[in-house]
């Protein structure tokens, strides 16, 4: 498959409709504006961690795999979920609930490689595990190894299944009495991985990360963005239509939120602290710890993947 067939191919997973930015008013903050919103935990709830504390409608699952079939249905006011699996199920709707509103996040996926050198690449012999088939950092991964297949018994239904099953590897790399090559993993469940290994006493140097983001543009050069577009927000239509102040209102809170996120984490992160001490009860609402936020956001590296309000102005149907 030559360069451009495979950016055109790509352009199509990867579309999605333009966002007008809007200015954050003085007044956002203080409203409430009593929406449902079903979301999966993880890196997509940190852009809308504010709603999150003060919106009482929204709906955090850790099972994913239940979203898709809501966009079906009259449920919620809002659903998030991987952009590249939601919007080609609604372009190929005779008549879609649901439209795109906001990219959240741009991809934060990784390539882990056990007891391998940089430059290695994975290969057909590996063992090598994954998440979610079809999701956002699949077709990464195979939109960069080509010719690589993941057999579909070697995908988890979610990331943090897929970090549950990775933390219980040995110093050897050993997973289920088999020597593991790689695993495709996403932030913030990354950083809590290394964290983990580190304790067990397995040598971080014999681990090595892969940006799987910047495989992508080294492999791809036409491809101009900076972020893949993966978690987006999506707005029920019958809602937005009778709810048009409302809708523009979260817009304006989330365009404030994620400046926050990418800019000021430490104040978001002492704001979740604030309204839950216990850090399982951070994790319960957010699938991470406010620490997490700390330590994945920290000197402006912006780990979580979160799309910067300025870039949602300029994806747009044809990647």
């Amino acid at each position: 498959m030559n360069n451009r067939k495979k950016i055109i191919t790509l352009g199509v997973l990867f579309s999605i409709a333009a966002l007008t930015s809007c200015n954050a008013s003085n007044n956002i903050y203080n409203k409430e504006l009593n929406y449902t919103l079903l979301m999966p935990s993880g890196a997509p709830t940190l852009p809308l961690y504010f709603e999150i504390l003060k919106e009482k409608g929204i709906e955090v699952t850790s099972t994913p795999t239940t979203i898709p079939a809501e966009l079906n249905q009259n449920n919620y006011n809002y659903i998030v979920f991987d952009s590249t699996k939601a919007t080609p199920l609604l372009k190929n709707s005779e008549n879609p609930l649901y439209e795109f509103k906001m990219m959240l996040t741009g991809g934060s996926f990784h390539l882990i490689g056990f007891d391998k050198q940089i430059e290695e690449v994975p290969n057909n012999n590996d063992y090598i595990l994954s998440f979610m088939k079809g999701n956002s950092a699949d077709l990464l991964f195979s939109s960069i190894y080509e010719d690589i297949v993941i057999p579909a018994e070697n995908y988890y239904d979610n990331i943090a299944s897929l970090q549950s099953e990775l933390a219980k590897i040995d110093s050897e790399f050993n997973y289920n009495g088999d020597k593991l090559d790689w695993a495709v993993v996403s932030e913030p469940q990354l950083t809590n991985l290394f964290t983990i290994w580190s304790n067990n006493g397995i040598d971080l140097n014999k681990i090595i990360d892969i940006n799987l983001q910047t495989e992508f543009k080294k492999s791809h050069p036409d491809y101009s963005f900076d972020y893949i577009p993966q978690a987006a927000l999506y707005v029920n239509k019958n809602y937005a239509a009778s709810n048009e102040d409302k809708v523009n209102e979260l817009m304006e809170r989330l365009t404030s939120a994620v400046n926050d996120v990418i800019n000021n984490p430490e104040n978001v992160a002492s704001t979740i602290e604030d309204a839950y001490e216990s850090q399982n009860e951070q994790i319960n609402h957010f699938g991470y710890s406010a620490d997490m936020i700390r330590n994945v956001q920290k000197d402006n590296k912006n780990g979580f993947g979160i799309v910067p309000n300025e870039f949602n102005t300029l994806i747009n149907d044809e990647v």
